[in-house]
């Protein structure tokens, strides 16, 4: 479908924290701690509605596929003209072979997962498709019990 960005300035530095604020009660059933390593104030011209559903998608995988008593950790940082944010978790390593089709819609890592305890396979698909819309690029790596997905965004210069 066709989705229009309504951009506008936001603090990705708060949206970030209060992500984590409010996941806090998941996590907390689960064992898990969220830490953010992110830089005092990074002011950001977005669609925020879309932008914050991209990072909770995201955070909401990593405490579902998460191993218990561990931390999630999201990491933002700026290089340039990019804005990296990455989300990455302690928990069982993707396949290789599953990792490079798993934004892709309808598409489940274990698919005899029902959708009464899984997700329909969409979230990583839209995740990515308004990512793109932003002009970023989402991308995800994962070995060694650990699974990290970065995001890298262009930063707008005038």
């Amino acid at each position: 479908t066709h989705v229009e960005l309504e951009r506008s300035p936001v603090d990705l530095t708060r949206m970030l924290q209060q992500l984590a604020s409010e996941f806090e009660p998941m996590l907390r059933d689960k064992g898990l701690t969220c830490e953010t390593a992110v830089p005092p104030r990074v002011e950001y011209t977005c669609d925020p509605d879309k932008l914050a559903r991209v990072f909770d998608n995201l955070l909401r995988n990593a405490v579902y596929y998460s191993f218990p008593n561990s931390v999630i950790h999201i990491v933002m940082e700026q290089t340039g003209h990019t804005l990296t944010i990455m989300f990455w978790n302690v928990g069982p390593t993707i396949p290789k072979d599953k990792l490079h089709r798993i934004f892709e819609q309808f598409f489940r890592l274990d698919s005899s997962r029902g959708t009464h305890n899984g997700g329909a396979g969409l979230g990583l698909a839209i995740a990515k498709q308004l990512v793109e819309l932003h002009g970023g690029t989402i991308s995800a790596e994962s070995a060694d019990s650990r699974t990290c997905f970065t995001i890298e965004l262009p930063v707008w210069t005038l």
